[in-house]
């Protein structure tokens, strides 16, 4: 597998990868509502969008997993 080095990384460090991602919706909107005062809802929106994100991405690498361990030869 070291002919494609992007699958490896996911096959390898996937799930850090998504967490990382899916915080990336919750800080932003910490920020915003520390930043300016916005409404509360905004940390809702931040929970929920980087809930969407994480499902997803973990949906994302599963699929890189299964498809690397049935088409990639070892």
């Amino acid at each position: 597998m070291d002919q494609y080095p992007i699958i490896k990384l996911i096959v390898e460090r996937g799930n850090v990868l998504a967490v990382v991602v899916a915080l990336l919706p919750l800080c932003a909107a910490v920020a915003a509502v520390a930043g300016a005062a916005w409404h509360w809802l905004a940390l809702i929106a931040g929970v929920i969008g980087g809930l969407v994100v994480y499902v997803l991405l973990k949906s994302y690498v599963e699929l890189v997993r299964v498809m690397a361990d049935m088409l990639i030869p070892k």
